[in-house]
């Protein structure tokens, strides 16, 4: 029989697991509603979250059928980092930080294949690409806060859906690195804990990405029809 504790975690994660994953369909369906005034960067983001939605049904079936799925996990790992990657890429107009980025999105990708198949293998978390992609991620958005203060823009920052996604994009990477660095090394309450911290943090994660995509909906102006002149030529022609 379990004990309180362990009977606490049992109920509550897989509640905190399928909540986060079914979030997924909010930013996914606002993007879709505001998808025709989406900008390249933002439909990159909407893109990634359709790839965690595929990816995650694709996982969870193989779990159900009791196969092997941690290569689903990992290979989540290298796409988000691509598609997280080059949406705040294509932001930053600083020349050299986006050859810096280029650079370093090289090397994470002869890092990932190298981790994937040698370093880590199939059957085990690819912790150093983990590890790689946070500081990667992090690394990129920092940079294009640093343009965004050296705008100087006087609009407020919390209304502005790039910035908000970074602050999503940090506060998930930041605080899940460890989580999947120690998964292997972990077991019992304390990997289910660990879990549940992943699972709270893309909620938050998936809500603020839903929360960015209804700014760039409410950021575009009212549709004001256009007026006939009341000049007598323009009455000539509407006449004929």
């Amino acid at each position: 029989m379990p004990t309180p504790d362990l009977a606490w975690v049992l109920k509550v994660r897989p509640i905190l697991t399928y909540t986060s994953e079914l979030s997924l369909l909010l930013p996914i369906g606002v993007g879709y509603r505001y998808w025709s005034v989406l900008q390249k960067h933002h439909k990159v983001i909407l893109w990634c979250c359709v790839m965690w939605a595929v990816l995650t049904a694709i996982g969870e079936i193989l779990f159900a059928a009791k196969q092997h799925n941690l290569f689903v996990w990992n290979t989540v790992t290298i796409l988000e980092t691509l598609f997280l990657g080059y949406a705040f890429y294509s932001v930053l107009r600083s020349s050299k930080a986006r050859y810096f980025l280029r650079i370093a999105a090289g090397v994470f990708i002869v890092l990932a294949v190298t981790d994937f198949f040698y370093l880590s293998g199939l059957e085990a978390t690819t912790v150093y690409t983990v590890a790689a992609e946070s500081a990667l991620l992090i690394s990129t958005v920092l940079l294009y806060f640093e343009q965004l203060l050296q705008e100087l823009r006087t609009s407020s920052m919390e209304r502005n859906p790039m910035f908000v996604i970074g602050i999503g994009v940090i506060i998930y990477f930041a605080g899940t690195v460890m989580v999947f660095l120690l998964q292997d090394s972990v077991s019992g309450v304390q990997e289910m804990l660990m879990m549940m911290v992943n699972s709270v943090l893309s909620l938050i994660l998936n809500s603020i990405i839903a929360w960015a995509f209804l700014l760039v909906g409410k950021m575009q102006p009212p549709t004001i029809p256009s007026m006939p002149s009341a000049s007598y030529s323009n009455r000539q022609i509407i006449h004929r």
